[in-house]
């Protein structure tokens, strides 16, 4: 059954510029826009538009918003929207798996692997493409796992040890096991450190980049 709330939130009436999510890149995984607001707009990819997370297909300008209430998150529709195929009316929470149809074309799969994290994944299914291009879109909690197993949060499927990604003072910090020669900026690095925009961290199995 499908829980609604009563607390909407739409559109202020002063919208902001356009923000430009931060992008961490993975090689031979994909690109993943790390999210960590409180709420993110959906819509329509075209210039000027002000949302956080842009689309090029059949929807509109702003066609949704995504807001974090507690653990959760809640879906709050501003175009014709479906939840499960269920049309919504007001806002509702989203459920690991949760299907999100906007207007008749447009799909985004929620998933949320573990309930230990208030971090989801949203994945933007064919043959639409967010723009700019990513694999996918990370809704950020406290913390962010990447790793080979299928509840991590990126999925790394030849890693053999796990990156964690958590919170620190405004920035985030990353923690590393089992992996070896780690360095960042090309200099030999211990973990946990802070992720820094533009320094490559790299090691015997991975490299990334926070852009």
């Amino acid at each position: 059954m499908m829980r609604h709330v009563t607390r909407l939130f739409s559109p202020s009436s002063t919208e902001p510029a356009m923000i430009q999510q931060k992008v961490l890149w993975i090689d031979g995984v994909g690109s993943y826009a790390m999210c960590d607001s409180d709420e993110i707009t959906i819509g329509q990819s075209f210039p000027g538009n002000d949302v956080d997370l842009g689309i090029r297909g059949d929807l509109s300008r702003r066609a949704l918003a995504l807001r974090r209430a507690g653990e959760d998150h809640l879906v709050q529709p501003f175009q014709n929207v479906r939840l499960d195929g269920i049309p919504l009316e007001r806002a509702a929470v989203l459920r690991d798996g949760s299907i999100l149809s906007l207007g008749n074309r447009v799909d985004l799969r929620y998933r949320r692997p573990t309930q230990l994290s208030g971090t989801a994944r949203l994945d933007l299914l064919p043959p639409h493409r967010w723009q700019p291009l990513l694999t996918a879109a990370l809704l950020l909690g406290e913390s962010c796992v990447l790793g080979p197993d299928s509840n991590s949060h990126v999925v790394c499927p030849d890693w053999t040890g796990k990156v964690v990604l958590f919170r620190h003072q405004g920035g985030w910090m990353c923690r590393i096991s089992s992996f070896n020669n780690l360095t960042v900026a090309g200099k030999p690095t211990s973990a946990p450190f802070l992720l820094v925009p533009g320094q490559r961290v790299q090691c015997d199995e991975f490299s990334m980049t926070l852009g």
